[in-house]
């Protein structure tokens, strides 16, 4: 039986129990697939992430799961693992590659005692379909909302980082915050779409500091809501510098996870077609899985 060790961190906050917790195992050289699916089920979180055994080199190998399934990225998580080689495995402050499945990602870290500042930058961005009137409907329909809800000069988009999600401007911050979803309507529209996460901001209630609140929704990949989106909210960026001019100098942040008393902010700077995401974490707890 190998020694490994597992963290509990939450991301994109530097107070525990808040921000978005992910999973973080070490080593994961002998796991299988199935192995890696079972031990993020039992952990529960919306990701886990399974670092190889570091080798002396720049680059790091980690996959990531859902409860459900792999997925290519997982940015909190990202930032989540980054943290415990820091603070945990000895990692340096420095300029990083992280290998995983949506491929080969430039990571950099600056070392501080207890909360690194990471940065991620996702694949170059990509800007899918516009969704099909039917679709709108469909999707109206599985948030119990009305057309009037919507911002209409603002696509309803997929736009994919390296895990593609569903851009849905709403109106008003209220409505944000009390959505009632009709889960099985949204899993099917994401099944026909191919992409299975939704993520809502809205502008309502934004300042100097928060460029859009919102909400990640992902219930056909086994994620009911993300409290706080990484992957998504370099998708968004890339997404307002497009069609807005609510990016001051290619900078944005957004606000997550107040509806689920998880609150956590997420940083992100464009370049282009490239976002890169800032992030800090928290340690909560360390134990030892007997497998």
């Amino acid at each position: 039986m190998e020694d490994r060790t597992v963290w509990q961190v939450d991301a994109f906050t530097t107070s525990p129990f808040s921000g978005n917790p992910a999973g973080v195992v070490y080593p994961c050289d002998s796991l299988t697939a199935e192995e890696m699916l079972k031990i993020s089920r039992e952990l529960n979180n919306s990701e886990t992430a399974f670092i190889q055994r570091l080798d002396g080199c720049d680059v790091q190998h980690i996959r990531f799961f859902t409860v459900k399934q792999e997925v290519p990225l997982c940015t909190h998580a990202t930032v989540a693992s980054y943290h415990v080689l820091s603070t945990k495995l000895g990692l340096k402050s420095g300029e990083y590659r992280m290998q995983c499945k949506a491929g080969l990602l430039p990571v950099s870290m600056e070392s501080m005692p207890a909360h690194p500042r990471i940065r991620v930058t996702q694949k170059e961005g990509h800007f899918g379909p516009l969704l099909t009137e039917e679709q709108i409907m469909k999707l109206i329909e599985a948030l119990q909302l009305k057309p009037a809800s919507f911002y209409k000069d603002l696509p309803v988009q997929i736009v994919s980082t390296g895990n593609a999600k569903v851009m849905v401007g709403l109106k008003n911050k209220h409505e944000l915050d009390a959505l009632s979803l009709r889960r099985e309507v949204l899993i099917a529209l994401g099944e026909e779409l191919g992409v299975p996460g939704f993520y809502l901001y809205t502008f309502d209630q934004a300042d100097e500091q928060i460029t859009a609140h919102t909400r990640m929704f992902s219930p056909g990949s086994g994620v009911e809501e993300d409290p706080v989106t990484g992957n998504a909210a370099g998708a968004l960026a890339l997404y307002l510098s497009r069609y807005t001019n609510r990016m001051p100098e290619g900078r944005a942040s957004f606000m997550q996870g107040e509806a689920m008393g998880r609150q956590g902010v997420v940083s992100v700077i464009v370049n282009q077609l490239y976002a890169t995401v800032l992030g800090q974490a928290c340690t909560v707890f360390e134990t030892h899985l007997l497998l």
